[in-house]
């Protein structure tokens, strides 16, 4: 860890401590910091921040939870085996040989949600080499969800699982990964990840499935038929390719320290353009508009953080002063304001 000036950022640079203004968390510790992130730095005169330097990652790789005040959205010792499980996968030559381990990470990521009614969408995050397993896995949960939600088939889920888990598998044969591809389709890199991704699990459709190996070639197509590769419209674009962007998106704005709010908005705004409408209401209506972690003002000038859905999308539970307070017309207590990122 060291500390740097501020106008000397570049962009990659990993943040080790929060950066805070006013009481306000500008950037979270594990931010992964853009172009537009140092501007902001620079705009709210902060001069100085501390990262993580390359020594910080020899001895091991974290994976932390987004939010540390709220229970993740699964256990950690059972997260970091998943993660263990999926960098087996992306190993092509034992994945070749034998898809078990593949298989074994999806059907234990259904099983710890097809039963869960209450939701924290609390994920957790890599800062270091791990950071597409991290996201892959994400992808999958939030999928998972969705999928379980609408009460979709077991075999149509696990097929979901699979493409979820691999649909940025070809970042792992290049030297970059584009976190927003999904906003820069004309990048050389990300339209390589597609077709890298795909061309090298061509020969796996029968061991893993053919739709979710066609799902890596079709996941940056458009709804409105703008995407990339097929140039694909609507309901001509596999379901399980339309609901893995929903989670694909979410954990990427998020990972680029996007807040919960502004993610969902996101989504929202998107909605008919790049990402089908359906299937952002149905996350929606799971998550409500200000998802787990969402940093809110109430009407009674205290800060809040979101820790859950309440009983409606627009009304949240919170915690604030370390209690948990239900906002809505019952209590009376209301989010006035959301704390920008």
């Amino acid at each position: 860890m060291k500390k740097i000036f501020a106008k000397e950022v570049t962009p990659g640079t990993i943040l080790s401590e929060d950066v805070v203004k006013n009481s306000i968390i500008l950037l979270s510790k594990g931010s992964v910091l853009t172009a537009k992130d140092i501007n902001q730095l620079i705009k709210n005169n902060v001069k100085e921040i501390f990262v993580y330097d390359e020594n910080d990652f020899e001895a091991t790789s974290d994976i932390k939870v987004e939010f540390k005040e709220i229970p993740p959205v699964i256990e950690a010792k059972k997260y970091k085996k998943w993660t263990e499980q999926f960098e087996i996968v992306k190993d092509i030559t034992k994945l070749e040989k034998d898809s078990t381990e593949l298989n074994t990470v999806v059907e234990d990521i259904y099983k710890s949600f097809v039963k869960k009614e209450d939701v924290v969408l609390n994920l957790f995050h890599s800062i270091s080499n791990e950071n597409l397993s991290s996201h892959s896995i994400n992808t999958a949960i939030i999928s998972t969800i969705i999928s379980v939600h609408l009460k979709m088939p077991y075999i149509f889920t696990f097929q979901l699982l699979k493409a979820s888990l691999l649909h940025d598998i070809g970042y792992s044969f290049l030297s970059e990964r584009v976190i927003l591809d999904f906003e820069n389709l004309d990048n050389q890199i990300v339209r390589s990840h597609v077709i890298s991704g795909y061309k090298v699990f061509q020969s796996l459709k029968k061991e893993i499935s053919k739709e979710a190996v066609e799902s890596i070639l079709y996941h940056h197509e458009r709804y409105d038929g703008k995407g990339i590769i097929m140039g694909l419209k609507a309901e001509r674009i596999n379901p399980l390719v339309r609901i893995l962007q929903i989670g694909d998106a979410y954990d990427s704005l998020i990972e680029t320290s996007k807040s919960p709010y502004e993610a969902m908005s996101y989504l929202l705004s998107q909605a008919g353009k790049m990402f089908d409408p359906f299937y952002v209401s149905t996350f929606f209506s799971i998550v409500g508009l200000y998802p787990t972690g969402t940093q809110v003002i109430l009407n009674n000038g205290k800060n809040a953080v979101v820790t859950k859905k309440g009983k409606a999308a627009v009304f949240p539970v919170v915690s604030v002063e370390g209690q948990i307070v239900e906002t809505g017309p019952e209590t009376g207590i209301f989010i006035k304001e959301v704390f920008k990122s």
